[in-house]
């Protein structure tokens, strides 16, 4: 069987699931059938949409919560239905869900292809739970386990990460695993990676092409990224969406941090960012907050390299990190000024706006590089060269962020 026939098939099977569960499922208050009638109830009144093969639509919006554990409702799953088969066209508008409101659409589109009826009193109760023993039924009859209503309680709603699994499983998808494991930090808040409908919800939020493969998919190529507000660091490549439209940002800023026409940020030389990403494709693993990731980048810069005296730089000289950092990453060696400007372009490239500083240090007011970043209202200290060279004397210092109040001799800038 072809690609598109399967995908066509489960398709249908959703559509006979959606039909059983959003018309059959409960009775109106006057006791009839949601569906008003059977025999309206079981034809489909429009061909559901060829969704071109191996293209999956994303049909949940990342960013935020998710919400995994909270009972999804008729509206939501209408959402997601209309929009996994790629938004059709709406029909007649329910009352209680009019044209305009959050899902009248959703529904409308539904009940335009015979997924969704008006009950006895012709209203559509967007808000009213979906109950999962009739959902669990229904699949159980649709792929021959024979499960029995008996064994099945009445009560207990489906939720939204169960609704986004089954809805998944009816139109055969499933997470490219490695794309998902990829996405360093969740599309979700509340999704984080380990959780168990993590990979269902990435399938879900993102937008691709699939191939099949061995326990799920390979994505070939997304038609949009799925992103959460501000930075997202998918493998090692940074993105920045805006919080309002989560569009990637392109040709522009975030702070100091400039993104390509490919919505990708860049340091403007494309060695140097191949350097950092060899690097951070090493440290970095699923499951790491951002700010994990930070700390890892500084006890790489940390421990990496080996001192060696080079040059210095005037009080408040700007303009040399590019060049310190490219002279550490070639030959392994350099002073603060190279320890700085490699933690740096690290630190930016997993979304972090940062300074810079060529200052003095100590007493004697000694020529020093270092980096700061403003946390919390607050300038912060990150000196990786300074305390790679006291824990060599045995001097435990920790210069990851540390607050100028709290340094042990003056840092002047």
């Amino acid at each position: 069987m072809s690609s598109k026939r399967a995908l066509r098939g489960a398709a249908l099977c959703l559509a006979a699931l959606c039909l059983a569960l959003l018309v059959t499922g409960s009775a109106a208050p006057d006791g009839s059938t949601a569906a008003g009638s059977s025999s309206e109830a079981q034809v489909l009144r429009a061909p559901l949409p060829d969704t071109g093969g191996a293209r999956h639509y994303a049909y949940i919006d990342a960013g935020g919560d998710f919400r995994p554990d909270e009972v999804i409702t008729r509206g939501e799953l209408a959402e997601f239905i209309d929009r996994a088969l790629g938004s059709l066209e709406p029909g007649e508008y329910f009352p209680d869900a009019p044209e305009g409101s959050e899902y009248g659409k959703s529904m409308a589109a539904l009940r335009a292809v015979g997924l969704m009826q008006p009950d006895g009193e012709g209203l559509g109760r967007p808000d009213e739970a979906v109950q999962l023993g009739e959902l669990i039924q229904l699949l159980g009859a649709l792929s021959g386990t024979g499960a029995r209503a008996q064994t099945l309680s009445a009560g207990g709603a489906v939720t939204r990460a169960q609704a986004v699994k089954l809805i998944n499983r009816a139109l055969g998808r499933s997470a490219d695993a490695a794309a998902a494991d990829g996405a360093l930090f969740p599309l979700f808040d509340d999704v984080p990676y380990g959780h168990p409908a993590y990979y269902d919800v990435f399938e879900a939020a993102t937008e691709h092409t699939a191939s099949p493969s061995a326990g799920g998919e390979t994505y070939m190529w997304y038609e949009r990224q799925s992103f959460s507000p501000g930075f997202n660091l998918l493998g090692t490549e940074l993105y920045y969406a805006d919080p309002e439209t989560l569009e990637p940002l392109r040709d522009g800023y975030a702070g100091e941090l400039y993104f390509g026409p490919d919505g990708r940020y860049t340091s403007g030389d494309a060695v140097l960012d191949g350097y950092v990403k060899d690097v951070l494709a090493e440290l970095l693993e699923p499951g790491m907050t951002r700010w994990e990731a930070l700390r890892e980048a500084y006890d790489y810069t940390r421990d990496s390299f080996t001192y060696l005296r080079r040059n210095y730089y005037l009080f408040r000289e700007t303009g040399w990190a590019h060049d310190e950092a490219m002279t550490m990453f070639e030959t392994g060696r350099g002073n603060c000024y190279c320890y700085a400007a490699v933690f740096y372009y690290l630190a930016r490239q997993l979304g972090y706006n940062c300074t810079i500083i060529s200052g003095r240090v100590g007493t004697d007011g000694d020529p020093h590089g270092w980096v700061e970043m403003r946390l919390d209202g607050y300038w912060r200290i990150f000196d990786p060269e300074l305390e790679m060279a006291w824990g060599e004397r045995g001097i435990d210092y920790d210069f990851f962020n540390m607050s100028y109040a709290a340094v042990p001799w003056p840092y002047t800038k």
